[in-house]
């Protein structure tokens, strides 16, 4: 049977914040309220839904989201990320901050969105067969 992702629900501090904030850095369509989600879509067109958590905030599971984007498109998102002295890491632990990674041939960063609780992953070339010896796991991996 075909299957396809459609959507996923993203809980975060602030809802709005977290898809205004991936919204800009990507510089795509703005972010659509939808009720008690605030909606961002890829260019494949899979909806990401935040959806603000009203748990105390040290129970919201942190997320990870990845997108694959061109050479140029990274140029210009980490441009932005850059330009917002925004802090960056080249692993999915956070422990190499201020750099980039160059896994499988390509390029990739991670940022936190503004609430740090969602790790924005871009990347240039997808994950190879086998996971790379180089990059070291979150724990929670």
């Amino acid at each position: 049977m075909a299957n396809e992702l459609n959507h996923i629900i993203v809980h975060v501090k602030d809802r709005r914040q977290t898809a205004a904030f991936i919204a800009e850095l990507m510089d795509t369509e703005a972010p659509v309220d939808w009720g008690p989600f605030t909606q961002i879509t890829s260019s494949n067109g899979v909806g990401i839904d935040f959806a603000d958590d009203h748990v105390a905030p040290d129970a919201i599971n942190f997320s990870h989201l990845a997108y694959l984007v061109t050479d140029d498109e990274f140029d210009t998102i980490f441009g932005r990320i850059e330009k917002k002295g925004l802090r960056y890491w080249a692993d999915p632990a956070m422990k190499r901050e201020g750099q980039i990674n160059h896994e499988y041939g390509g390029r990739g960063v991670y940022i936190k969105d503004p609430g740090g609780t969602c790790a924005v992953e871009f990347i240039t070339k997808p994950y190879g067969q086998t996971p790379s010896p180089n990059v070291e796991r979150p724990e929670s991996a």
